[in-house]
């Protein structure tokens, strides 16, 4: 299916909103097409950098979007445009309602115990309509994959949320998507967390104007001061070196 992309570092990005999001996803279940998504921030563009497997996993999904405002500026910066940073923990109700309309069936796997259960039930407290057909946490061992996988495909889902977090989510997805009978199998990192309550995301206008980073380090500085104040600080100095000391490479639009 075609696909309107940009090439940031050597990794695939869409260009998409939340509405052309939600549209290239109905065409590719309407087309019986089983569908990979994924996104990518900041860490995942560094692990990415160091780690060729992980972006060929990228590069070989369906859709791939931009989910940190981290990257949308790294793309102006190479002279590329995308509409704007996607967070799955903005758009993914709203999506949810149109799934429900089109009777899609959704299973969340991932997250400590309970809270993918917690984050279905706030789910279908918001949407009453919205059939899920079940939940597993995402911390089973790896002799137990496979029973997993069949227990998940008796439930019949349309849509697998897999929350396990990059880059291990984007490698599972990519070794057992072919014995899920779902019709996307999507990478969505800690939305369990937050569709739950578990983890609190902050004031919406710093939300929106791309300072959500900065509430996260605020909440969890201990796990994510590394992450934030190093890592986009790395990101944003491997992309000036690229782009003006080490030359335009691996980087166009496509």
């Amino acid at each position: 299916m075609e696909r309107t992309t940009i090439t940031l570092l050597g990794t695939t990005i869409d260009v998409l909103d939340v509405k052309g999001l939600g549209t290239k996803i109905t065409q590719y279940i309407a087309a019986g097409v089983q569908t990979k998504i994924m996104y990518v921030n900041t860490d995942c563009m560094l692990i990415a950098k160091n780690d060729p497997g992980y972006q060929n996993v990228i590069n070989n999904a369906n859709l791939v979007y931009a989910d940190g405002i981290g990257v949308v500026l790294g793309a102006r910066l190479w002279g590329n445009t995308l509409p704007d940073r996607l967070t799955a923990a903005d758009f993914m109700p709203e999506l949810c309602r149109d799934f429900a309309k089109q009777g899609l069936r959704i299973y969340l796997l991932g997250a400590i115990e309970g809270v993918a259960e917690d984050a279905a039930k706030k789910l279908q407290k918001k949407i009453p309509n919205l059939l899920i057909s079940g939940t597993h946490h995402g911390y089973f061992k790896q002799e137990q994959c496979a029973d997993l996988i069949a227990e998940i495909n008796a439930t019949r889902p349309d849509i697998i949320l897999v929350g396990f977090g990059a880059p291990q989510q984007e490698f599972w997805i990519h070794e057992n998507s072919k014995n899920l009978d779902a019709k996307v199998v999507w990478g969505v990192g800690g939305l369990f967390d937050f569709l739950s309550g578990k983890t609190r995301r902050g004031p919406k206008l710093l939300l929106d104007n791309g300072f959500e980073w900065l509430c996260r380090l605020t909440t969890e500085p201990k796990r994510l001061w590394r992450r934030y104040l190093i890592g986009n600080t790395r990101f944003i100095l491997y992309l000036l070196w690229n782009r003006f000391g080490g030359g335009r490479r691996n980087n166009h639009a496509g």
